[in-house]
């Protein structure tokens, strides 16, 4: 039976970026430690939506969910006819699927927030499975750092107590949370932006000072402080005889090192989401030599990814149903995730031009496949 999740929690009505401190963020670290995990992930996903460089960071590692595709393979050397048979069943049940992709999104968000749960909701025939609902994070206890998984549908701080729920009825992917780094750079930039807002309103005025006429009683003092504040608040006004102003520039509070550190900070922000590329990403001649580098590595880091997801669904969909509809049979088909090679389209046209020479070419639907271009044959000369 799905779980029951409440429409709305009294988190809604909460926002954790308000008064937050340090001390806040470790306390919510150390909750989370022992299996609390409701306060942290609140925290982050409302720091995934604020901050730019964070939501570009998560955006550009998950990119290949959208653009990757899916296929069902078989062993070698296994029986061709049960392989068919096999890798026939499993394209079924994926194909029926309704929200695959946007499951699969989810469930690489594992990635920031350390773990993400699939709930399987059935079609009603047999084990096969009509979604994925997605469970978000702020839902879920552990017992302890490693135990158990439980259910806490209030989403209430600093619970230990849940409902036991059923692994297999679950999809669940587990890693390391880049989040915990990101969070404290998060942090820093928000000191740092309230700070430099600070100096600008400051600075952004001389400070003056005025100096009253020797001699003046205590009254005349409290009177002339009163018209010091008018003169400074519109700039004009009339001075006893003997006062005098002393203007004081601010220039030096712009020179501030506000900027660099905000960069400081994205920089580890883009370092802890992409596996330390950013050095690629800011060497001059980006768009050449280190601009291909950094493409590379983000491909390699896809690839890793994708090949997290496939075996989260080989273990907790492809097992399940080839155990159910092959029984007492070996598994000889999987799920496969995969990220496609950008080929170079000048490259590949030019070795199919080395090819003519040895006797050999290529199917024409194969190569608009692999160029993206579309191929039409040349008019006959008369």
């Amino acid at each position: 039976m799905p779980l029951q999740r409440p429409s709305t929690t009294w988190r809604d009505w909460y926002n954790p970026l308000k008064g937050l401190t340090m001390s806040r963020i470790v306390a919510m670290e150390d909750a989370a430690d022992r299996g609390q995990f409701a306060d942290l992930q609140w925290f982050w996903h409302h720091m995934e939506r604020t901050d730019v460089t964070v939501q570009a960071a998560i955006s550009r590692r998950l990119s290949f969910v959208a653009s990757g595709d899916w296929e069902i393979r078989t062993n070698e050397n296994a029986d061709a006819t049960l392989a068919a048979e096999q890798a026939d069943l499993l394209r079924y049940a994926y194909n029926r699927i309704a929200n695959f992709k946007d499951a699969t999104l989810f469930l690489a968000s594992a990635l920031f927030r350390g773990y993400a749960h699939l709930e399987k909701i059935g079609t009603g025939y047999a084990n096969l499975v009509s979604r994925l609902e997605p469970i978000p994070q702020w839902f879920w206890i552990r017992e302890g750092m490693n135990g158990r998984w439980l259910f806490n549908q209030e989403s209430r701080s600093n619970e230990s107590r849940g409902e036991v729920v059923g692994t297999e009825d679950f999809c669940i992917l587990e890693s390391s949370a880049f989040n915990r780094a990101i969070a404290r750079h998060f942090f820093a930039k928000q000191l740092a932006f309230a700070d430099w807002d600070q100096a600008l309103e400051l600075g952004a005025n001389q400070s003056i000072f005025f100096i009253g006429p020797p001699g003046a009683s205590e009254d005349k003092e409290k009177e002339y402080r009163n018209v010091a504040e008018q003169m400074a608040s519109n700039g004009r006004g009339f001075l006893p005889n003997g006062a005098d102003v002393k203007m004081f520039d601010p220039g030096a509070r712009s020179k501030l090192p506000f900027y660099d550190r905000i960069r400081y900070c994205d920089e580890q922000i883009v370092m802890a989401a992409t596996g330390g590329l950013l050095s690629m990403l800011t060497e001059s001649g980006s768009g050449t030599l280190a601009g291909g580098a950094h493409a590379a590595g983000l491909l390699a880091l896809a690839r890793n990814d994708a090949q997290l997801l496939s075996e989260v669904y080989q273990r907790d969909l492809d097992a399940m149903w080839l155990t159910e509809f092959f029984p007492h049979q070996p598994h000889v088909a999987y799920f496969n995730f995969d990220v496609p090679q950008q080929d170079d389209a000048v490259a590949l046209l030019g070795a199919i031009g080395n090819l003519s020479w040895a006797g050999y070419t290529v199917e024409q639907k194969q190569l608009e496949e692999k160029t993206g271009l579309k191929l039409l044959p040349l008019p006959q000369k008369p």
